[in-house]
């Protein structure tokens, strides 16, 4: 179970943010598929009842989730969430100038 990084909080209603950002390890599996943490959030799957989760440890619950069936993975969970990961690609406009008409 690869690392992956939460760069950043784009949008979304999540609090505490800027603590849900950085290096997420593997810590285990729960009910199915891995969990991971940063050392102070966990991404799990709460089981079919609670869905997804991303709280500061397995025994609290921040709501009904989505399924295992709707996102499969805990990297989905948090892009679902509005935060990226370092593995995203940014959609950067591009500023390409164009010559004024008739100067060519």
């Amino acid at each position: 179970y690869p690392t992956f990084e939460v760069t950043a909080q784009v949008g979304g209603n999540l609090g505490d943010g800027p603590a849900r950002l950085g290096m997420y390890k593997f810590d285990k599996m729960w009910n199915g598929a891995a969990a991971y943490t940063n050392g102070k959030y966990i991404v799990f799957y709460g089981g079919a009842r609670d869905g997804w989760q991303w709280v500061t440890g397995y025994n609290f619950w921040a709501g009904y989730g989505p399924a295992l069936s709707e996102i499969a993975d805990a990297q989905g969970f948090i892009k679902s969430k509005q935060f990226h990961l370092s593995t995203d690609e940014e959609d950067y406009p591009t500023f390409e100038e164009e010559p004024e008409p008739g100067s060519v």
